[in-house]
């Protein structure tokens, strides 16, 4: 972190005495050179921003080595965001024509598995702009915001959102005070551009505004908000004078940055101790509305709805995963600050990074890549390698390790000769069951009811010291009382795990992951199942479910449960009877099919539950979800603004639906040549969308074809009868062909193809690796020629050809053919479908 602090000046005709720091902001907020009082307060501000901001807090390792952190900006490292890109150069006139020919490839050195998003080429394809052919990169996190002066940044649990908050916050700081190095360097900004940084986490906000009246459905009352974050700033940060320095940045266009972060943490429905989701996000609206500043809030994807796009009108994005190279740089930057700390030695450094990168890599070990995409997952992973030397597969047996790790801290011995069993004085009492008998109960109770900034609950001290007494009278150590004021006394002294807020009063879990994971624990094990089925649509419960369930798997009694909880879920019967709506139905299937998956069905089928029963019932079940037309039009007018009861399925939870299911094995289209001849022999000749089966029968006769538009006249077409495959061909039943040798075969391509084949040298579609390595077989297949395209059918042809009918083969389909079978009546008229 930057030391200096001297910097540069731009302000003109004005002399300066003393440290300069702050000057250059200062006449950006200002619109002039700040008055000496002036600058010392912005200065002031940003050192303590600076100071509140400049450390990781870091858990999962149990050390008192890392109580004091980790220096944000030596850890920190670049995010990038989902679906949107940058040119990073156009092709060359030999790169281009290598593209033409479908041979180029992306160079290996620039692959997202080796480089950082800044360099890793991600795509080729037109660029809107120039018109040329050009690679391109993922946008960082940092050239989004600068971007957009209000955006949504969302996220999963762990994904560096508040990370990258707090990092673009402390970065803005020093660059106020003008700081500028590599740290502080902000990739996608001129060295120039500065913004007065305010965080504040809308838990905090949202507790400050409960039971004041803001006005939303008559004259907002917009000056609350301007109130409670200079409350928050004078509170926090010791600014004198807020209101002063942030009006004077209001009144210049986008000089001043709002961060608040974490909207997920605020509940849903108003209580006593915070206003609710809906109306803060409108009070938030409305402000930015009023004033000219910039606002950045994170939120769990999940959490962030299409009600809540249509209050803000503000583009929402996703962090993206991290890359192969960001996962190599993040094991080579963690391991040497452990080291820093003492944690290692220096020469299990390069072992362990070794050891770590050979296993993200194992094919065998692919749910390991998959959390090792996640910022928080991979740090954990780091530090159990650290401290263990192995490895969990999965996420809730890495989150039970890294608790172990914490209660371990507890029953180990100090310096001072005490662990847990001998300061409660009874030698029985050990970490472990302190967390089974105590804390997973009072972790549930406080996730209910959390009130802290960050969504972590609050345990009130006394609780606390109740529990205890009771677990410690019940298992007769003697004098429960003073044991319990002892062992919480030795937690105060250990942190770790719980950690003492508020002078003592209460007491929280150091991370809110470990807390869904206690949370988690308790729900599955204590509480009934009609308590977890009445929490599913919760957001803030979905992850403590996943890992609760998970846990359970590790259970000598859990399959049964597991069992039962998928049963009910997938049981259509059980909504009829309830009298439920079909669309909590889809839900449910959604989330068993994600439990399944999350737990791994192939160890749930070893525990004795009938998996394959569940499955089928699931497959049968996504099925119906996929192919209710009804409810996937009024899904797409749903996303498009219009309002509905009861809340449909969003676009990306039917798409989430298709991608389990293609796990599952999708029973809509054929991929074994044994599935092929009994679709083949089941082909009727009804016309019409309904029914299962594959093959579509379109009769002879003369259809409507064009004059969808007014300028484009229509024309009549005579076809004969033929039959169409009701889904695209997918990579699935591709991967059928080449396997059977479709790109060695010659006697399935034609003449041309087989010229083309040998000048491309193509062995495979273009894109086919991106396509095979991802889990959604039932995708449809891109990157295949006209030529691949002809051999495909020839091959199927020859595979299907006594059971085609006299005369027919498998081909491409015309373009009228095409139309006819997608918007066409029986009677040959067009329809809109």
């Amino acid at each position: 972190m930057a030391t200096n602090t001297t910097g540069s000046v731009n302000a003109d005709d004005s002399e300066f005495y003393g440290p300069v720091v702050g000057v250059n902001l200062g006449t950006i907020i200002y619109g002039r050179p700040p008055e000496e009082a002036e600058r010392q307060r912005l200065v002031a501000y940003l050192e303590q921003v600076t100071k509140s901001h400049n450390t990781l807090r870091v858990v999962g390792v149990g050390s008192s080595h890392l109580t004091s952190g980790i220096d944000l900006a030596s850890a920190y490292m670049m995010l990038a965001v989902q679906g949107r890109q940058r040119v990073v150069r156009p092709l060359t006139a030999e790169e281009t024509e290598a593209y033409r020919q479908q041979r180029f490839v992306i160079p290996k050195e620039l692959s997202a598995d080796r480089c950082l998003p800044d360099h890793a080429v991600i795509a080729v394809d037109k660029d809107a702009h120039s018109g040329r052919v050009s690679l391109f990169r993922t946008e960082l996190a940092t050239e989004t915001v600068l971007a957009h002066p209000y955006l949504v940044l969302c996220g999963p649990p762990g994904s560096g959102k508040s990370t990258f908050a707090k990092h673009l916050v402390w970065a803005l700081a020093q660059r106020g005070l003008d700081q500028m190095n590599h740290h502080t360097g902000l990739l996608g900004w001129d060295d120039h551009q500065r913004l007065l940084p305010v965080f504040m986490p809308l838990r905090t906000l949202a507790g400050a505004l409960v039971g004041k009246d803001l006005g939303l459905t008559d004259t907002p009352t917009i000056g609350l908000l301007l109130d409670a974050v200079c409350a928050h700033l004078q509170t926090t940060y010791g600014l004198e004078q807020p209101r002063e320095l942030l009006k004077a940045g209001l009144d210049r266009s986008r000089t001043v940055l709002f961060v608040f972060d974490g909207l997920d943490e605020v509940p849903l429905e108003a209580n006593e101790h915070s206003l609710d989701r809906r109306s803060l996000l409108t009070f938030v609206r409305l402000f930015a509305t009023a004033y000219a500043a910039r606002i950045l809030i994170t939120c769990r994807s999940r959490a962030w709805t299409e009600e809540y796009g249509q209050i803000t009108q503000w583009p929402m994005v996703e962090l993206a995963p991290l890359s192969g190279g960001q996962m190599t740089q993040f094991i080579r930057t963690w391991f040497p600050l452990l080291h820093a700390k003492g944690l290692i030695e220096y020469e299990a450094i390069e072992r362990y990074d070794i050891q770590l990168t050979q296993a993200l890599h194992d094919p065998h070990r692919h749910r390991l890549r998959d959390m090792a995409d996640n910022p928080l997952l991979l740090s954990m992973m780091i530090f159990v390698l650290a401290r263990k030397g192995v490895l969990p597969r999965d996420r809730h047996s890495l989150y039970d390790d890294i608790l172990k790790q914490l209660l371990g801290e507890w029953d180990t011995t100090s310096r001072n000769g005490q662990n847990l069993g001998l300061a409660v004085g009874d030698d029985r009492i050990t970490g472990d069951e302190v967390r089974d008998q105590v804390l997973d109960r009072l972790c549930y109770q406080a996730h209910l009811t959390a009130t802290s900034a960050d969504g972590r609950g609050r345990i009130p001290s006394r609780e606390l010291q109740f529990a205890l007494m009771e677990y410690f009278a019940r298992v007769n150590v003697a004098d429960p009382y003073r044991a319990a004021e002892r062992c919480i006394a030795y937690i105060d002294q250990c942190s770790g795990l719980l950690q003492p807020e508020d002078d003592g009063r209460v007491y929280a879990f150091a991370h809110l992951t470990l807390q869904e994971q206690s949370a988690g624990r308790h729900l599955v094990f204590s509480e009934s199942l009609d308590q977890l089925l009445a929490l599913r649509r919760d957001d803030r419960w979905r992850e403590p479910i996943f890992l609760g369930v998970g846990c359970l798997t590790k259970a000598r009694l859990g399959s049964a449960k597991i069992e039962q909880l998928l049963t009910t879920l997938v049981d259509s019967d059980a909504y009829e009877a309830r009298e439920m709506h079909q669309y909590d139905w889809y839900r449910d299937l959604i989330l068993a099919a994600e439990l399944g998956a999350d737990c791994d069905w192939g160890l749930l089928s070893g525990k004795q539950i009938k998996v394959e029963r569940i499955q089928r019932r699931l497959r049968a079940g996504l099925v119906t979800l996929l192919e209710d037309r009804a409810h996937a039009h009024a899904a797409l007018e749903y996303y498009n603004g219009q309002a509905m009861e009861p809340a449909l399925l969003l676009v990306r939870e039917r798409q989430k639906a298709a991608e389990l299911l293609a796990g599952l094995g999708d029973p809509r289209y054929p991929v074994s040549i044994e599935q092929w001849h009994q679709e083949t022999k089941q082909r009727s000749t009804q016309f019409g969308r309904e029914g299962t089966h594959y093959w579509r029968f379109i009769p002879a006769g003369r259809y409507q074809i064009g004059g969808w538009d007014d300028q484009e006249p229509a024309t009549t077409v005579e076809l004969q009868q033929y039959w169409v495959g009701r889904l695209m061909v997918t990579v699935e039943q591709y991967r059928a062909f080449i396997e059977a040798g479709g790109y060695t075969n010659d006697a399935w391509w034609t003449k041309h193809g087989l010229a083309w084949k040998q000048r491309s040298e193509r062995t495979e579609p273009w894109g086919w690796n991106r396509q095979t390595e991802q889990e959604y077989r039932n995708q449809p297949v891109y990157g295949v020629s006209w030529y691949a395209a002809v051999a495909y059918c020839q091959w199927l042809s020859e595979q299907l050809g006594p059971l085609l009918p006299q005369g027919y083969c498998i081909r491409l389909a015309s373009e009228a053919e095409w139309e006819a079978a997608a918007a066409a009546t029986a009677d040959g008229q067009e329809t809109v479908q």
